[in-house]
């Protein structure tokens, strides 16, 4: 195409609702709709695959496509202020963003799914607020940079979906499982037990290898450890997938050694 050289009349369509093709789910009239990596609206949450969505807006009406049959749409409002439940919030939030807890609850912090619904805009009480999606409907997806700690307490297994989050735990001989590599996928690993309190891993899939840092070794399928007796709290490790051979080691804080 070349540049213009005459008025043209360039489609458009109004802004504020907007109709979506539908994943195999159930949208209930008033609640939180989030776009996932295929394109299609769902529900959520939706196990751990909740991790990474993107907000789409506020579901206008009830559409079942739980079944999978045909090419259902459903029609989303994507600008407005809405009020929700809240799991616990308090007056000095106000212009604070919110993060999912299920499709209609919100809170202060980005817990286990990590996905910005909007700011905060009128406290009513410890469990009930006002929030304009608008904000967040503009985030990219997986938008990593509002969140701190995404915080477990047992074994985990990382998603490709969660690229930029940071990983943190506290808990003793517990292990960060990695996907695949993949190019530019990028991770970071926090001890944030107490001194020579907590052994954290971080283990590759069996063709993938962690390298880098210096650190000797880096052998495939052989874990990344924080050692136990010389962890310090807020020990960290980044890695950087390269596609190919497997993790790079960007930056580390604290004593890694590769597993023998």
């Amino acid at each position: 195409m070349a540049v213009l050289a005459a008025d043209i009349e360039t489609a458009r369509k109004a802004g504020g609702l907007k109709s979506y093709l539908m994943g195999t789910d159930i949208i209930y009239k008033g609640g939180l709709v989030f776009v996932n990596a295929s394109g299609v609206v769902v529900a959520a949450p939706v196990a751990a695959s909740a991790v990474g969505l993107k907000l789409a807006g506020v579901a206008y009406e009830k559409v079942d496509n739980s079944a999978g049959a045909g090419a259902k749409k459903c029609r989303v409002y994507t600008r407005g202020i809405f009020q929700f439940a809240a799991t616990s919030i308090n007056q000095a939030m106000v212009g604070q963003m919110m993060y999912l807890v299920d499709d209609q609850t919100i809170d202060d912090v980005s817990g286990t799914y990590g996905i910005p619904v909007g700011i905060l805009v009128e406290y009513v009480s410890a469990t009930s607020g006002w929030i304009d999606i608008e904000p967040a409907l503009a985030l990219a997806r997986n938008p990593r940079e509002f969140l701190n700690f995404i915080t477990k307490t047992d074994n985990y297994t990382v998603l490709a979906t969660e690229s930029g989050a940071k990983f943190a735990i506290a808990t003793d001989a517990k292990v960060f499982t990695l996907p695949s590599t993949v190019k530019g996928l990028t991770y970071q690993f926090w001890n944030t037990g107490a001194d020579a309190a907590v052994l954290l891993s971080v283990s590759p899939a069996a063709a993938d290898r962690i390298r880098g840092g210096g650190i000797a070794g880096g052998a495939d399928n052989k874990d990344y450890q924080n050692t136990k007796a010389t962890a310090k709290m807020y020990d960290m490790l980044e890695i950087v997938g390269d596609g190919a051979d497997g993790w790079i080691v960007t930056q580390k804080q604290g004593t890694w050694v590769a597993e023998a």
